[in-house]
């Protein structure tokens, strides 16, 4: 069972904020957004995580990064079954939110 949205997000329901009409228009457990939809979106939201990250430490720290980023994908697409995709995504989640 999943949570609602408003115990990830900062949510106040009827503020007039993107979170609130999200929730409205697709639900507060997001029910009313398919599989294929949820994915596209969780991309959206990685590459903007993305470009904020690089915007404040700036374009380097990409570059820097390039061959790791690179080699974890080939080893992903490699070795990783894609049914732990998402429970590895779930520990990368957890772990960047309590990074510092």
């Amino acid at each position: 069972m999943t949570k609602p949205l408003g115990y990830y997000c900062a949510l106040t329901p009827g503020d007039g904020t993107y979170l609130d009409w999200l929730q409205d228009t697709y639900g507060s457990c997001l029910e009313g957004i398919n599989r294929i939809e949820k994915l596209h979106f969780l991309k959206a939201i990685t590459e903007n995580l993305i470009a904020a990250e690089i915007a404040t430490q700036g374009q380097y720290l990409l570059s820097e990064s390039a061959q790791t980023i690179q080699k974890l994908q080939e080893d992903l697409y490699q070795y990783t079954p894609i049914g732990d995709h998402l429970g590895l995504a779930e520990a990368l989640v957890n772990q960047l939110k309590y990074q510092r």
